[in-house]
Protein backbone atom coordinates (compact mmCIF):
# COMPACT_ATOMS: atom_id res chain seq x y z
CA UNK A 1 0.00 0.00 0.00
CA UNK A 2 2.19 3.06 -1.06
CA UNK A 3 0.39 6.30 -1.37
CA UNK A 4 0.51 9.53 1.35
CA UNK A 5 -1.84 8.08 3.71
CA UNK A 6 -3.40 4.48 3.12
CA UNK A 7 -6.40 3.96 4.14
CA UNK A 8 -12.26 -2.88 9.40
CA UNK A 9 -16.81 -7.48 9.65
CA UNK A 10 -19.09 -6.57 12.38
CA UNK A 11 -20.99 -8.99 14.91
CA UNK A 12 -24.41 -8.37 16.53
CA UNK A 13 -24.98 -5.21 17.95
CA UNK A 14 -24.02 -4.38 21.62
CA UNK A 15 -23.34 -2.18 24.11
CA UNK A 16 -19.97 0.15 23.83
CA UNK A 17 -17.92 -1.63 25.94
CA UNK A 18 -15.63 0.17 28.72
CA UNK A 19 -12.78 2.55 27.04
CA UNK A 20 -14.68 3.06 23.74
CA UNK A 21 -15.11 6.82 22.58
CA UNK A 22 -18.01 8.37 23.38
CA UNK A 23 -19.27 10.31 20.31
CA UNK A 24 -18.19 13.57 21.50
CA UNK A 25 -14.94 12.20 22.31
CA UNK A 26 -11.73 12.47 19.30
CA UNK A 27 -9.49 11.15 21.28
CA UNK A 28 -9.95 7.07 20.78
CA UNK A 29 -8.33 3.59 21.57
CA UNK A 30 -6.70 2.46 25.57
CA UNK A 31 -5.60 5.30 27.89
CA UNK A 32 -2.77 2.02 27.73
CA UNK A 33 -2.20 2.33 24.03
CA UNK A 34 1.07 3.50 22.38
CA UNK A 35 -1.19 6.12 20.66
CA UNK A 36 -2.06 7.78 24.01
CA UNK A 37 0.79 6.97 26.25
CA UNK A 38 3.41 9.98 26.67
CA UNK A 39 6.47 9.99 26.04
CA UNK A 40 8.81 8.98 28.90
CA UNK A 41 11.74 12.20 30.39
CA UNK A 42 14.84 11.01 28.63
CA UNK A 43 13.79 8.70 26.54
CA UNK A 44 16.62 6.57 24.56
CA UNK A 45 17.03 7.34 21.38
CA UNK A 46 18.05 5.48 17.84
CA UNK A 47 21.87 5.27 17.45
CA UNK A 48 20.87 6.84 13.40
CA UNK A 49 18.22 9.70 15.14
CA UNK A 50 20.72 12.28 13.76
CA UNK A 51 20.64 11.23 10.25
CA UNK A 52 17.22 9.79 9.98
CA UNK A 53 16.04 13.14 10.81
CA UNK A 54 18.68 15.07 8.28
CA UNK A 55 17.04 12.89 6.20
CA UNK A 56 13.59 13.71 6.77
CA UNK A 57 13.92 17.43 7.00
CA UNK A 58 16.34 17.72 4.33
CA UNK A 59 13.09 19.13 2.43
CA UNK A 60 12.18 20.82 4.67
CA UNK A 61 9.05 20.32 7.08
CA UNK A 62 6.17 17.99 7.84
CA UNK A 63 3.05 18.49 5.32
CA UNK A 64 -0.46 18.61 6.98
CA UNK A 65 -2.54 16.27 4.29
CA UNK A 66 -6.08 17.53 5.28
CA UNK A 67 -8.10 17.36 2.25
CA UNK A 68 -6.89 15.06 -0.98
CA UNK A 69 -5.01 12.54 1.10
CA UNK A 70 -6.80 13.38 4.84
CA UNK A 71 -9.03 11.01 6.16
CA UNK A 72 -12.65 11.54 6.85
CA UNK A 73 -14.27 9.91 9.74
CA UNK A 74 -18.01 9.31 9.60
CA UNK A 75 -20.28 7.74 12.84
CA UNK A 76 -22.52 4.80 12.89
CA UNK A 77 -24.93 3.88 15.62
CA UNK A 78 -27.52 0.49 15.68
CA UNK A 79 -29.59 2.46 13.48
CA UNK A 80 -27.41 3.20 10.89
CA UNK A 81 -27.85 1.13 7.30
CA UNK A 82 -25.50 -1.98 7.04
CA UNK A 83 -23.99 -2.67 3.47
CA UNK A 84 -22.81 -5.38 1.95
CA UNK A 85 -18.39 -4.64 1.20
CA UNK A 86 -16.28 -6.01 -1.39
CA UNK A 87 -12.44 -6.05 -1.20
CA UNK A 88 -10.72 -6.22 -4.53
CA UNK A 89 -7.03 -7.44 -3.64
CA UNK A 90 -7.97 -10.87 -3.44
CA UNK A 91 -4.35 -12.22 -4.06
CA UNK A 92 -4.29 -10.92 -0.17
CA UNK A 93 -6.33 -13.78 1.58
CA UNK A 94 -10.00 -13.26 3.42
CA UNK A 95 -11.00 -9.50 3.67
CA UNK A 96 -11.98 -9.18 7.05
CA UNK A 97 -15.46 -6.82 6.25
CA UNK A 98 -16.84 -9.05 3.83
CA UNK A 99 -18.56 -11.52 6.48
CA UNK A 100 -21.36 -9.93 7.20
CA UNK A 101 -22.61 -6.20 6.21
CA UNK A 102 -20.96 -2.88 7.74
CA UNK A 103 -22.29 0.06 8.77
CA UNK A 104 -21.71 2.96 6.59
CA UNK A 105 -23.67 6.25 7.36
CA UNK A 106 -25.24 7.17 3.81
CA UNK A 107 -23.57 10.81 3.96
CA UNK A 108 -20.01 8.59 3.70
CA UNK A 109 -17.39 9.62 1.21
CA UNK A 110 -13.98 8.53 1.22
CA UNK A 111 -10.73 10.68 0.64
CA UNK A 112 -10.41 12.30 -2.93
CA UNK A 113 -6.97 11.51 -3.60
CA UNK A 114 -5.65 7.88 -4.90
CA UNK A 115 -5.71 6.68 -1.15
CA UNK A 116 -9.45 7.01 -0.86
CA UNK A 117 -9.09 6.52 2.70
CA UNK A 118 -12.24 6.53 5.20
CA UNK A 119 -13.29 5.55 8.63
CA UNK A 120 -16.21 4.43 9.98
CA UNK A 121 -16.78 4.53 14.40
CA UNK A 122 -19.47 2.32 15.36
CA UNK A 123 -20.84 3.66 18.69
CA UNK A 124 -23.25 0.64 19.00
CA UNK A 125 -20.09 -2.36 18.70
CA UNK A 126 -17.72 -0.41 19.84
CA UNK A 127 -15.37 -0.80 16.43
CA UNK A 128 -13.32 1.47 14.12
CA UNK A 129 -13.71 0.46 10.82
CA UNK A 130 -11.13 1.29 7.92
CA UNK A 131 -11.49 1.14 4.39
CA UNK A 132 -8.73 1.80 1.63
CA UNK A 133 -9.49 2.84 -1.71
CA UNK A 134 -13.62 2.76 -1.27
CA UNK A 135 -15.66 3.25 -3.73
CA UNK A 136 -19.65 3.25 -3.38
CA UNK A 137 -21.23 1.32 -6.49
CA UNK A 138 -24.54 2.53 -8.47
CA UNK A 139 -26.26 -0.35 -6.26
CA UNK A 140 -25.54 0.88 -3.14
CA UNK A 141 -22.89 -1.17 -1.60
CA UNK A 142 -19.36 -0.63 -1.62
CA UNK A 143 -15.96 -1.79 -2.73
CA UNK A 144 -12.48 -1.34 -1.03
CA UNK A 145 -8.97 -2.53 -2.30
CA UNK A 146 -8.87 -3.56 1.30
CA UNK A 147 -10.83 -2.77 4.81
CA UNK A 148 -10.35 -4.33 8.73
CA UNK A 149 -11.92 -3.25 12.21
CA UNK A 150 -10.27 -2.51 15.48
CA UNK A 151 -11.90 -2.48 19.01
CA UNK A 152 -12.17 1.25 20.40
CA UNK A 153 -10.97 0.22 23.67
CA UNK A 154 -7.67 -1.59 22.24
CA UNK A 155 -4.13 -0.62 20.77
CA UNK A 156 -4.96 0.71 17.53
CA UNK A 157 -3.86 -2.60 15.72
CA UNK A 158 -7.00 -4.69 15.75
CA UNK A 159 -5.25 -7.17 17.35
CA UNK A 160 -6.58 -6.71 20.78
CA UNK A 161 -11.06 -7.00 22.53
CA UNK A 162 -11.56 -8.97 19.39
CA UNK A 163 -10.69 -7.21 16.54
CA UNK A 164 -9.28 -8.12 13.38
CA UNK A 165 -5.08 -8.31 13.70
CA UNK A 166 -3.88 -5.19 11.39
CA UNK A 167 -5.60 -2.48 10.13
CA UNK A 168 -5.45 -0.50 6.35
CA UNK A 169 -2.28 1.09 6.47
CA UNK A 170 1.31 0.50 5.57
CA UNK A 171 2.17 -0.97 9.08
CA UNK A 172 -0.93 -2.70 9.86
CA UNK A 173 -2.53 0.23 12.57
CA UNK A 174 -5.56 1.26 12.14
CA UNK A 175 -6.45 4.17 10.04
CA UNK A 176 -7.84 6.27 12.58
CA UNK A 177 -4.73 5.89 15.02
CA UNK A 178 -2.76 8.90 15.22
CA UNK A 179 -4.80 11.09 12.76
CA UNK A 180 -5.37 14.78 14.27
CA UNK A 181 -8.86 16.01 14.37
CA UNK A 182 -11.29 18.74 13.97
CA UNK A 183 -12.03 18.77 17.40
CA UNK A 184 -9.08 19.04 18.31
CA UNK A 185 -7.66 22.00 16.30
CA UNK A 186 -10.91 24.45 17.60
CA UNK A 187 -9.90 22.77 21.16
CA UNK A 188 -5.83 23.67 20.18
CA UNK A 189 -5.16 20.41 22.19
CA UNK A 190 -3.51 17.28 20.94
CA UNK A 191 -3.41 14.67 23.40
CA UNK A 192 -2.33 11.61 21.65
CA UNK A 193 0.69 10.31 18.89
CA UNK A 194 0.51 11.91 15.55
CA UNK A 195 0.69 9.23 12.74
CA UNK A 196 2.52 10.50 8.95
CA UNK A 197 3.59 9.05 6.04
CA UNK A 198 7.26 9.13 4.48
CA UNK A 199 8.92 7.84 1.21
CA UNK A 200 12.08 7.08 3.80
CA UNK A 201 10.17 3.59 5.26
CA UNK A 202 12.60 0.79 5.59
CA UNK A 203 11.85 -2.24 3.50
CA UNK A 204 11.70 -5.26 5.08
CA UNK A 205 11.75 -3.73 9.15
CA UNK A 206 9.17 -2.23 11.47
CA UNK A 207 8.66 -1.91 14.88
CA UNK A 208 6.24 -2.28 17.10
CA UNK A 209 3.30 -1.00 17.30
CA UNK A 210 3.53 -1.57 13.07
CA UNK A 211 3.13 -5.09 12.74
CA UNK A 212 4.17 -4.93 8.79
CA UNK A 213 5.79 -2.30 6.44
CA UNK A 214 5.02 -1.26 2.77
CA UNK A 215 8.05 0.67 3.06
CA UNK A 216 10.22 0.69 0.05
CA UNK A 217 13.67 2.70 0.83
CA UNK A 218 17.08 0.85 1.21
CA UNK A 219 18.99 4.02 2.16
CA UNK A 220 21.16 3.64 5.67
CA UNK A 221 19.06 6.86 6.77
CA UNK A 222 15.30 4.64 6.48
CA UNK A 223 13.18 4.99 8.98
CA UNK A 224 11.49 1.22 10.42
CA UNK A 225 7.37 1.37 10.38
CA UNK A 226 6.76 1.86 14.02
CA UNK A 227 9.26 4.58 14.53
CA UNK A 228 8.25 7.39 16.97
CA UNK A 229 9.85 10.46 16.59
CA UNK A 230 9.43 13.47 19.38
CA UNK A 231 10.07 17.11 18.75
CA UNK A 232 12.78 18.42 21.66
CA UNK A 233 10.19 18.80 24.53
CA UNK A 234 12.63 21.64 26.00
CA UNK A 235 11.50 24.28 23.30
CA UNK A 236 8.94 26.81 23.82
CA UNK A 237 7.06 26.25 21.29
CA UNK A 238 4.35 28.92 21.89
CA UNK A 239 7.04 31.52 22.16
CA UNK A 240 8.33 31.29 18.31
CA UNK A 241 7.40 34.39 16.17
CA UNK A 242 4.80 33.78 13.97
CA UNK A 243 3.67 30.67 14.50
CA UNK A 244 0.15 29.33 14.34
CA UNK A 245 -2.26 27.80 16.56
CA UNK A 246 -2.40 24.77 14.40
CA UNK A 247 1.44 24.70 14.54
CA UNK A 248 1.08 24.95 18.34
CA UNK A 249 -0.92 22.16 19.16
CA UNK A 250 1.22 19.61 16.33
CA UNK A 251 4.25 21.00 17.95
CA UNK A 252 3.42 20.34 21.33
CA UNK A 253 1.61 16.86 20.34
CA UNK A 254 5.11 15.84 19.11
CA UNK A 255 6.67 17.32 22.52
CA UNK A 256 4.52 15.30 24.48
CA UNK A 257 3.66 12.06 22.79
CA UNK A 258 5.52 11.99 19.34
CA UNK A 259 4.19 10.61 16.10
CA UNK A 260 4.14 7.05 14.99
CA UNK A 261 5.53 6.38 10.94
CA UNK A 262 2.68 4.48 9.60
CA UNK A 263 2.76 4.45 5.76
CA UNK A 264 5.34 4.95 2.99
CA UNK A 265 4.10 8.16 1.01
CA UNK A 266 5.14 10.46 -1.81
CA UNK A 267 6.44 13.43 0.91
CA UNK A 268 9.06 13.13 3.99
CA UNK A 269 6.79 13.40 6.43
CA UNK A 270 3.19 13.59 5.67
CA UNK A 271 0.75 14.27 8.79
CA UNK A 272 -2.83 12.75 8.89
CA UNK A 273 -5.64 15.36 9.66
CA UNK A 274 -9.61 14.40 9.56
CA UNK A 275 -10.90 15.76 6.67
CA UNK A 276 -13.49 18.05 6.74
CA UNK A 277 -16.67 17.04 6.09
CA UNK A 278 -20.69 18.47 6.50
CA UNK A 279 -18.89 22.05 5.83
CA UNK A 280 -17.33 22.31 9.05
CA UNK A 281 -13.43 23.25 8.25
CA UNK A 282 -11.26 24.60 11.00
CA UNK A 283 -8.13 24.66 8.85
CA UNK A 284 -8.41 27.95 7.77
CA UNK A 285 -9.53 30.22 10.34
CA UNK A 286 -8.67 28.18 13.51
CA UNK A 287 -5.39 26.72 13.14
CA UNK A 288 -4.41 29.29 9.93
CA UNK A 289 -3.45 26.28 7.65
CA UNK A 290 -4.12 28.06 4.42
CA UNK A 291 -3.66 25.46 2.09
CA UNK A 292 -3.71 21.63 1.80
CA UNK A 293 0.23 20.15 2.03
CA UNK A 294 0.92 22.95 4.42
CA UNK A 295 4.41 22.31 5.82
CA UNK A 296 4.40 24.11 9.22
CA UNK A 297 7.50 26.07 8.71
CA UNK A 298 7.10 27.60 12.17
CA UNK A 299 7.74 23.99 14.06
CA UNK A 300 11.51 23.20 14.63
CA UNK A 301 11.56 20.50 12.70
CA UNK A 302 15.72 20.15 12.93
CA UNK A 303 14.87 19.21 16.32
CA UNK A 304 13.36 16.42 16.03
CA UNK A 305 14.89 12.78 17.42
CA UNK A 306 14.16 9.41 16.84
CA UNK A 307 13.34 6.76 19.81
CA UNK A 308 15.01 3.58 20.01
CA UNK A 309 11.85 2.08 21.00
CA UNK A 310 8.20 3.14 21.32
CA UNK A 311 7.96 3.38 25.11
CA UNK A 312 11.51 5.31 25.41
CA UNK A 313 13.54 1.91 26.57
Amino acid sequence: MVGLILAACTSAVRTPPAGSAPADLSRVFSSKSPWNTPIRAHPALDENSSDMVAALTEDGGGAALIYDYGVPIFRADADTPRVQVTCTMADWGPCPLEGEPIPIPPEARPSSGHDGAMVVIDDSSGRVYDFWQAKRTSSGHWTLSWGTWAALDGDGSGGESGGVAGGATGAGVNVLAGVVRRAEIRAGRIDHALAFASHWSCAGVFRYPATKTDGQSTSWRCLPEGARLQLDPSIDVAGIPGITPGEVAVAKALQTYGAYLRDSGGTAMGFAFETPTGGDDPYPSVARFPWDYYDMPHIPWSHLRVLARWDGS
